[in-house]
């Protein structure tokens, strides 16, 4: 790339060398050049040059308007918008550069996987692969403005923002490598028999169990918590709740906030779970308690989520059970070899009929 001269940066209209702190700021418009920022750039994240040098590093290339990035490809446009939607990112203006090499990429390996294994299918699977990289993505730039950014030197023009930027994009070579890493070690976790209903029906569903945990008293702890102190007690409860699934033998589906939904292979890990959950919140000096609901039976497995009656009538479950309880259907409970009292008939929403519930005996209780 040619450079730019002081003159240039003025006749963009991103510089004015008469203007406070000229000096620093034709250091940052240098500095953001030698990283690969071009005129373009520059004139379109005027309001946020110190942020330009995320772009440029990640990006990885020179930005492509639609047809541009379509002919790389190898596609159609409306197969590059396709797979650009489906991937959760927005629809651009056609002639605006906003697609790097990397998306032509993904575009054209994902329209060659379409003739293997079908539109749709390959469809769904860049959705879920999008909705994980975009919480991924949140979560860096969370994680770099809470830490990163406020601990950069305040200058006139941002110019320590901008290299605090620049080193931070250039360890996404390092997330690459370790999301690669964990891909693969997390497929070999997930390997499981066909099974002849799944092959017959084309999709999977087995009989496992489904947990609820469920925060107690979280709206009162962020009216008592400042925003930084709830972050970091959600935190430890998100990562306690997971190493108690996991090291338990189930898995965690997700956390959602102030709940973490689980499964499990039998009744009686299911239970355990969510009796060894109850137990070590309710022992936890900051941790608020937590409540329980488990049910089993026949569930849908799909781009890694569980669906059902049986993931419904959890969630129904859990808020049957007061704080500090795990409740189950007593059926479930029998069938764990767990002691239990019996709550009677309930009528639960969205069922038909009464579910026979019980509350599981804590850890500990006397028999």
């Amino acid at each position: 790339m040619s450079e730019l001269s002081a003159e240039d940066f003025q006749a963009l209209g991103v510089y004015d060398p008469d203007a406070p702190h000229a000096a620093e700021k034709l250091e940052l418009l240098e500095y953001l050049v030698s990283l690969g920022a071009s005129a373009e750039d520059l004139v379109a994240n005027r309001d946020e040059l110190p942020g330009l040098g995320t772009v440029v590093a990640i990006r990885g290339g020179t930005p492509m308007t639609l047809s541009e990035a379509a002919r790389a490809a190898g596609v159609s446009e409306e197969t590059l918008l396709r797979i650009n939607r489906a991937a959760g990112l927005p629809s651009p203006d056609p002639e605006a550069r906003v697609f790097g090499p990397q998306i032509a990429g993904l575009a054209g390996r994902m329209a060659a996987a379409e003739a293997v294994f079908g539109q749709d299918v390959v469809l769904q699977l860049v959705r879920v692969m999008g909705s994980a990289m975009a919480r991924l993505a949140d979560a860096a730039v969370s994680a770099f403005l809470a830490n990163v950014e406020p601990s950069v030197p305040e200058d006139p023009v941002g110019m320590g923002v901008a290299r605090a930027n620049a080193s931070a994009s250039a360890l996404l070579p390092v997330l690459e490598e370790a999301l690669d890493g964990l891909l693969r070690q997390h497929i070999l976790a997930a390997r499981r028999p066909i099974t002849g209903e799944t092959a017959e029906a084309g999709y999977e569903s087995r009989a496992m169990c489904v947990g609820f945990v469920d925060l107690v008293g979280s709206t009162a702890l962020a009216q008592r918590l400042s925003t930084g102190e709830l972050g970091s007690v959600l935190s430890e409860f998100e990562r306690l709740a997971a190493d108690g699934v996991r090291d338990a033998g189930g898995r965690v589906v997700k956390l959602i906030g102030d709940e973490i939904l689980y499964t499990a292979g039998d009744e009686a890990t299911a239970c355990g779970i969510a009796l060894g959950l109850a137990a070590s919140f309710d022992a936890h000096p900051v941790i608020p308690t937590v409540r329980a609901g488990v049910a089993g039976g026949s569930v849908l497995m799909r781009d890694g989520d569980v669906f059902g009656p049986v993931v419904n009538l959890a969630a129904r479950v859990v808020k049957v059970a007061a704080p500090g309880e795990v409740v189950a259907p007593a059926s479930l409970a029998e069938a764990a070899g767990v002691e239990s009292q019996p709550l009677g008939p309930w009528a639960l929403k969205g069922f038909d009929g009464e579910v026979e519930l019980c509350r599981l005996a804590p850890l500990g209780a006397a028999g």
